[in-house]
C-alpha cells in the first residue's frame, strides 16, 4: 500500500510501500472490518490464521480482517535505512496518519465505506488502536487496546515494582532467591578483586578491566532481563533453532530452586547462560560497547529485520518508558534514568538528551490526552501481572470506555489463542470483550 514519507509536509513527499495482509475467510457482506494495528515488531501472516482471539471474534461476527505493519518495522521500510536522519519520519503521529490513509483508501477500493471498522492492537499497537478511535471516531466505530500504555512517562519506575509484586505473588521464595543472587553480583562488581571470578563464572566475552559505569549498568540490565520477560510474557519461548529466548515464571523459579546448581548466585548464572549464550555467542556480552555496536547499526537486514534501534528511538523522542530501578519497592539497582538518556545521545546524537526526552513525553501526553481519555466505545484489557499496566486504563471511565482488568494475566494475554492452561479469569475476560463489541456493533 503506497504511503507518503511525511504526511505533514506541505510540499510533495516521496512515497513508500507499507505491508498489509488480508483474511476474508469469515467475511459476510456488510459485516464489520477488523483492522489489526501492529506495533514495534515484524508482522507475521500467521497472525491472521492461527486462532488468536481476534481471529475467533472475526469468525463469530463475520468480519473481514486486515493486518497493517507499522512504518520502519519489519518489511515496511520507508527510507531503506535506520539512520537518525531517516528516523525523523518514525513517530506515532506519522503512523496514525498511515492508518487513516490506509483505512480511507482501502474502504473505497474494496467498497467497505458503509461497514463498521474496529481498530485492534496490543501493547504499543493497542495504544495506536485507542488513539485511532479517539482522534478519528468517524473512521472507527470502536477500538480494543490490549495492554496498551496510553500515558507516556520518561522514568517508568513502576515497571519493576510490578515485576516484584507479580513474582512475589507467584512464588515468594523464588523472588527472594532472585534478589539474593542479584545483590551478590552487585557486591562483587564493587570489588575489583572479584572481577576474575565474575569473568569466569559468567563466561564474559571480554575482561572487566577498565569497567565504566555504563558497562556496569549494562551488565545489570542484562541480569534483570530474564526476570522482566518471565513476568511480562510468562512464556517458555524458543527460537527456530530451539534456543531459549525467554522463560516462564515457573521455569525461572524451578531453576532458582535447584539446589544441585549451588547457591542462588550459581542458579542465576545458569539462567543467564541459557538466555544469552547460543551458537552465535559462546560468551556473555556485558560491555556497553557490545550494546553500542548493535544499536548504532543503521542498516536493515531484509531477511531478518530487527526492531531494537527503532523502538529505542521512539522511547527517546516520544514515550520514555524506561525501566529504571529508582523505586524502593523493587529488588534491583543500578539503572538510573541517566543510563537510558545517555544511550539516547550515544545512539542518535547529542541533541537527544533530557530536555528533548521530557519535551517529547509532554507533547505526546498533550496530543493524545494521556490518562484523560475522551471519546467512547473503547475497551482497555490489562493483566494484573503485566508490568505495563500502570500506564494503562485499569478502571472504567464511563459506560462506553471500559476497562477489563484480568487478575494474574500477563502482557497481551487476552489476545493469544485459548489454551487449556488459561485461567477462568482470562477466559471470561475474552468472552466479556466479545459481548461488549457485539453489543456496540449492533447499535
Amino acid at each position: 500500500f503506497r504511503q507518503k514519507l511525511d504526511h505533514f509536509s506541505k510540499s510533495s513527499s516521496p512515497s513508500w510501500t507499507q505491508r498489509y495482509f488480508i483474511n476474508d475467510a469469515f467475511y459476510k457482506p456488510r459485516g464489520p472490518v477488523f483492522l489489526m494495528i501492529s506495533g514495534s515488531w515484524t508482522v507475521c501472516e500467521s497472525w491472521l490464521s492461527i486462532n488468536n482471539t481476534w481471529v475467533s471474534y472475526a469468525e463469530r461476527l463475520g468480519a473481514l480482517f486486515l493486518l497493517l505493519e507499522h512504518r520502519f518495522y519489519g518489511h515496511s521500510q520507508p527510507t531503506g535505512d535506520l539512520s537518525t536522519a531517516s528516523l525523523q519520519y518514525l513517530s506515532s503521529r506519522q503512523a496514525l496518519a498511515d492508518i487513516v490513509n490506509f483505512r480511507t483508501k482501502i474502504a473505497k477500493k474494496m467498497r467497505l465505506t458503509r461497514n463498521k471498522w474496529v481498530a485492534f492492537g496490543c501493547s504499543y499497537g493497542g495504544s495506536l488502536a485507542v488513539w485511532s478511535r479517539i482522534k478519528h471516531p468517524d473512521l472507527f466505530a470502536a477500538a480494543v487496546g490490549s495492554s496498551a500504555p496510553i500515558q507516556a512517562k520518561a522514568n517508568f519506575y513502576e515497571y519493576l515494582e510490578v515485576v516484584q509484586r507479580s513474582l512475589a505473588t507467584h512464588n515468594n521464595k523464588c523472588f527472594r532467591r532472585v534478589k539474593e543472587a542479584f545483590n551478590e553480583v552487585v557486591k562483587m562488581l564493587k570489588v575489583p578483586e572479584y572481577y576474575s571470578k565474575l569473568e569466569s563464572d559468567f563466561m564474559l566475552c571480554k575482561p572487566l578491566k577498565l569497567y565504566s559505569e555504563m558497562d556496569k549498568a549494562y551488565f545489570l540490565e542484562n541480569l534483570i532481563f530474564p526476570v522482566e520477560t518471565a513476568v511480562q510474557h510468562n512464556k517458555n519461548k524458543k527460537n527456530d533453532k530451539g534456543e531459549q529466548v525467554s522463560f516462564s515464571m515457573d521455569e525461572l523459579c524451578n531453576t532458582m530452586a535447584n539446589t544441585s546448581l549451588g547457591s542462588p548466585y550459581y542458579r542465576y548464572i545458569r539462567i543467564i547462560h541459557l538466555i544469552f549464550m547460543h551458537e552465535y555467542s559462546s560468551c556473555f556480552a556485558a560491555h556497553y560497547n557490545e550494546k553500542l555496536e548493535v544499536f548504532l547499526d543503521s542498516s536493515i537486514d531484509r531477511h531478518n529485520p530487527t526492531t531494537v534501534r527503532q523502538y529505542f528511538y521512539q522511547c527517546c523522542t516520544e514515550f520514555g518508558f524506561f525501566h529504571t530501578t529508582d523505586s524502593k519497592n523493587q529488588p534491583f539497582t543500578g539503572l538510573p534514568l541517566s543510563y537510558f538518556v545517555q544511550q539516547c545521545s550515544d545512539f542518535f546524537g547529542p541533541n537527544f538528551n533530557y530536555d528533548s526526552l521530557n519535551t517529547g513525553v509532554m507533547s505526546t501526553n498533550e496530543y493524545y490526552g494521556g490518562f484523560n481519555v475522551t471519546g467512547s466505545k473503547i475497551i482497555f484489557p490489562n493483566g494484573s501481572f503485566d508490568p505495563w499496566h500502570p500506564l494503562g486504563i485499569t478502571k472504567n471511565i464511563s459506560e462506553d470506555l471500559l476497562a477489563v482488568f484480568i487478575e494474574g494475566a500477563v502482557h497481551c494475554a487476552d489476545v493469544y489463542e485459548q489454551k487449556d492452561t488459561d485461567s477462568a479469569e482470562l477466559i471470561q475476560a475474552r468472552e466479556k470483550i466479545f459481548q461488549i463489541l457485539q453489543k456496540w456493533l449492533k447499535q
